[in-house]
């Protein structure tokens, strides 16, 4: 449904590349649950047999190509004199409704309006994504301003909601908490730079000791 119209104006912003994500971004659920039963939060990693390996904000940058550093993320000052808000009589505002007001109202709303409504839809699935599905109230105020959105510290948001939400999954899990069911909220997606970076750690482990011994 996006115009070359909307994809000039969504390029303009630090997500473009919401543009790109195609079908159902997938994460394995036994990988989710190994992650988070070997989360160590007082070293900030995963300690995956006998290795620790970090997870920082840095990761999150480079996996999801967010800024670091810039002005901070309120996520929960709602401002009520945002017009963006203001499309939204209810109370709660949950990720459907967002999309179901894409859906009726694409051809009937200004350029910018939907935009910021993409936007908005984005970071509510994807990057900063509830249990509930609920969207947090200081995002409406910040997506009204489309051309200030390169100005704010994404990574460092994404990250720390992540990484509260592992802690506390990580807790229940250990207290067997919750049933056979891992929540998690956050970018889960980033996770996947664990393995990677576990990988690439045993894989010059290895040829370390085959050096060793030739």
């Amino acid at each position: 449904m996006l115009t070359e119209e909307h994809k000039a104006c969504i390029g303009r912003t630090p997500f473009s590349w919401f543009m790109e994500l195609e079908g159902k971004v997938k994460l394995s659920r036994k990988l989710l649950t190994g992650l988070c039963t070997r989360w160590v939060e007082r070293r900030g990693g995963f300690m995956i047999r006998s290795d620790l390996v970090s997870f920082t904000t840095l990761d999150v940058c480079v996996l999801s190509g967010l800024r670091f550093g810039g002005c901070v993320v309120d996520l929960r000052r709602e401002s009520q004199d945002s017009p963006i808000r203001k499309l939204f009589p209810s109370t709660h505002v949950y990720v459907k409704t967002i999309f179901d007001k894409i859906q009726k109202r694409r051809n009937d709303v200004n350029v910018d309006d939907f935009c910021k409504l993409y936007v908005l839809l984005g970071l509510s699935e994807f990057l900063l994504p509830t249990v509930s599905g609920s969207v947090f109230g200081g995002l409406f105020s910040i997506v009204d301003e489309l051309g200030e959105l390169c100005n704010y510290n994404w990574g460092t948001t994404v990250f720390q909601f992540l990484v509260q939400s592992l802690y506390q999954t990580s807790t229940s899990l250990q207290a067997d908490v919750g049933g056979r069911h891992t929540y998690i909220r956050g970018c889960a997606y980033v996770l996947q730079v664990i393995t990677m970076k576990w990988l690439d750690k045993s894989s010059f482990m290895i040829c370390q000791l085959l050096s060793f011994c030739c």
